[in-house]
């Protein structure tokens, strides 16, 4: 008889498909981790992506209920796959920075009509532009420039709102941009 261990040797066709069977079983494992990942990736990156940017001091033109005043622009761009509705726009002062980390404003201002082309309840959809104005008034640049000024804007999909710091600078006077442009030499077209 022959010894236990001479009968029981893989032959080489044993062994390559020993082999080949491994391969095909890491390859498997590790297509099969790249597609979770990928999913969790896909989930996480799924949905209404909302940038807001709050601009300040301009001027009303070729509008009649604005022109010539002084305006703030709210700018709220969905750049996700997804729709979302903004439901309301409001601003914090906070009085100080101590304030702020504290999360104690010393006063909001709630803008019930901030676009009468686009009202809220507004459903902001994939590529779309919601555009809110208006009237910077004293108040607001007061607040500006004596705390921090917080733009803050409620969307159905966030428990939070997206919040965005107001910078108010100091306009240049119109007498200023008036000389420059008298003090600048004559364009060549126009002779």
């Amino acid at each position: 008889m022959a010894p236990c261990s001479a009968v029981n040797a893989p032959t080489g066709r044993q062994v390559r498909m020993a082999k080949t069977t491994e391969i095909v079983a890491w390859w498997g494992a590790v297509l099969s981790t790249t597609a979770i990942l990928w999913d969790i990736y896909k989930w996480r990156t799924a949905g209404p992506k909302i940038r807001i940017t709050v601009q300040t001091n301009m001027i009303g033109i070729s509008m009649p209920e604005h022109q010539d005043k002084t305006l703030l622009i709210i700018d709220a761009i969905n750049r996700g796959d997804r729709s979302t509705t903004i439901s309301s726009v409001f601003f914090l002062w906070y009085a100080s920075a101590w304030a702020r980390i504290r999360k104690k404003a010393s006063k909001t201002f709630f803008i019930p009509i901030p676009s009468p082309a686009q009202p809220l309840p507004f459903e902001l959809k994939p590529g779309s532009v919601w555009k809110g104005i208006l009237i910077q008034d004293q108040r607001l640049e007061q607040a500006a420039r004596s705390g921090q000024l917080f733009c803050l804007v409620c969307l159905s999909h966030r428990n939070r709102p997206l919040k965005q710091r107001v910078v108010i600078k100091e306009r240049r006077s119109n007498t200023v941009n008036k000389a420059r442009l008298a003090d600048s030499a004559p364009s060549p077209l126009t002779g």
